[in-house]
């Protein structure tokens, strides 16, 4: 009897909004900017980490992503209080979906919404 092929892929979600998202970019006009990055409908902005060694640079591209670039404001703000941080681990750049056998990271910053005074 042939063996049935179940597919263990995931699709890629949002950890915040639990949305799809669309698949990492290149992303042009920082100096930062080294990883395929994008973003979802929710706010929350991401970086690829394909080797899932590379954690504090990709986490910082995304921190400086959510920032528009701004260094010296992205390095002003604390996790929990003024963003926070979602991981997809597993994910595949190549199916665009999480795989089990794959090692790349998805690191996802949001900026917390602050009410005015």
């Amino acid at each position: 009897m042939p063996k049935l092929f179940r597919d263990r892929t995931l699709p890629a979600l949002c950890p915040f909004c639990r949305a799809e998202i669309n698949p990492p970019a290149e992303v042009e006009g920082g100096e930062w900017y080294d990883f395929a990055a994008g973003s979802c409908t929710c706010g929350a902005v991401f970086a690829h980490d394909p080797t899932a060694r590379n954690g504090g640079a990709v986490f910082l591209q995304a921190l400086l992503m959510a920032n528009d670039g701004d260094m010296d404001r992205a390095m002003g703000l604390a996790e929990d209080v003024d963003y926070n941080v979602g991981y997809v681990q597993k994910y595949n750049v190549e199916t665009h979906r999480l795989d089990p056998n794959s090692f790349g990271t998805l690191y996802f910053v949001r900026l917390i919404a602050v009410a005015a005074d």
